[in-house]
């Protein structure tokens, strides 16, 4: 079995489907969604923060991070999304999934290292299917946190961002380039 066999065997048992890989070209490159770490409330960065304290931690956490995608269009109607997940080259790409009628990103999903690290310690990426939205999860020690925002493509950080994606990182080779054009609303062949 490959390494993109068993990630979703892992993701079915969270209550996620892997429904297709999105090659470098088709999406801005995951890291791209960790950006929003870096803005501030006024560019529309959103955070929610769960203490391991909190009784029913893991459950609070998942109504967290899923209200947030919902807010903030992450998830379409059909509860689909990117997620960034490891090829069996261990590179990280998007891959567009959709969410079961019961999932556990957080408990099951993080136990089984498809969503995190180990059950109650997330580490994600999310992106809505058309690169407009995004959502992190993180943890540490003594919380669970998401981090996300809405309408990327107008904030002016992100912009900047991907134009350095776009024109000023050719050791991330001629697929990054292009997907950070067409994610852009550019030419990608020039």
């Amino acid at each position: 079995m490959t390494n993109l066999q068993e990630t979703a065997k892992k993701l079915t048992l969270a209550g996620v489907s892997l429904l297709k890989f999105i090659t470098p070209r088709e999406m801005i490159r995951p890291a791209f969604a960790w950006e929003i770490n870096a803005l501030t409330p006024e560019s529309g960065r959103v955070d929610s923060e769960i203490p391991r304290t909190k009784e029913g931690y893991i459950s609070h956490c998942n109504a967290a991070w899923f209200a947030m995608a919902e807010d903030l269009h992450v998830i379409n109607g059909e509860r689909e999304f990117l997620l960034a997940i490891e090829n069996d080259l261990g590179d990280i790409h998007w891959s567009q999934v959709s969410l079961a009628k019961e999932w556990d990103f957080i408990g099951v999903g993080s136990a089984l290292g498809v969503t995190g690290s180990r059950e109650g310690f997330p580490s994600f990426a999310l992106m809505s299917i058309d690169g407009n939205s995004a959502l992190v999860g993180h943890s540490n020690d003594t919380s669970v946190s998401f981090t996300g925002a809405a309408r990327l493509k107008e904030i002016p950080e992100l912009r900047e961002y991907a134009t350095r994606l776009a024109f000023h990182s050719p050791h991330l080779g001629h697929d990054a380039a292009f997907s950070a054009k067409v994610w852009l609303g550019l030419d990608p062949s020039e």
